[in-house]
């Protein structure tokens, strides 16, 4: 997790730069003492090829009542290109909506991410809005579009992702 967490091409687009080892420790201990579902309270899935952690999917429910979800996700970039992204976060939609319970899971990223915009829609996700200097990051302000998937469409589009 370091390799990438640590890298500020990874954190470009994120409201955090790039991870301390003391905050990366952190947050895995963290992840130890967390029930799962935890309102609040970001699930991290680790992404692993060949015994190596190559990138993590996060999960947070916003709420149980209203049973929403909030989708991220962080990928080393020796690893793209190669399906793991578009396959985990297919399979973390899976969990919040089919172990979870959730009806709806959102993500918000910069729009100048473009391969994060790919991925969301590859997944289905729509583009619900476009949202305008929303972000302070480094120094500047960004835009941001945020996507959405309801349960019905995850079950028509992503059902057979996540089984691969």
């Amino acid at each position: 997790m370091w390799e990438y967490r640590s890298d500020p091409e990874v954190a470009r687009y994120q409201l955090h730069g790039p991870a301390t080892p003391e905050e990366l420790s952190s947050e895995i201990e963290y992840q130890l003492t967390t029930e799962p579902g935890t309102p609040g309270v970001p699930l991290t899935l680790a992404v692993e090829s060949e015994g190596r952690v190559i990138g993590e999917c996060q999960l947070t429910i916003k709420s149980r009542e209203s049973r929403q979800g909030v989708l991220g996700y962080q990928f080393n970039p020796r690893f793209t290109g190669r399906g793991f992204a578009t396959r985990a976060v297919a399979i973390t939609l899976r969990i919040g909506f089919q172990h979870l319970g959730l009806h709806r899971i959102v993500a918000e990223t910069d729009v100048r991410n473009e391969r994060s915009c790919r991925l969301l829609e590859r997944i289905g996700m729509r583009r619900e809005a476009h949202f305008l200097h929303d972000q302070f990051v480094r120094g500047e302000w960004a835009d941001s579009y945020l996507y959405a998937m309801l349960e019905h469409e995850w079950l028509s589009h992503c059902g057979d992702l996540a089984s691969r």
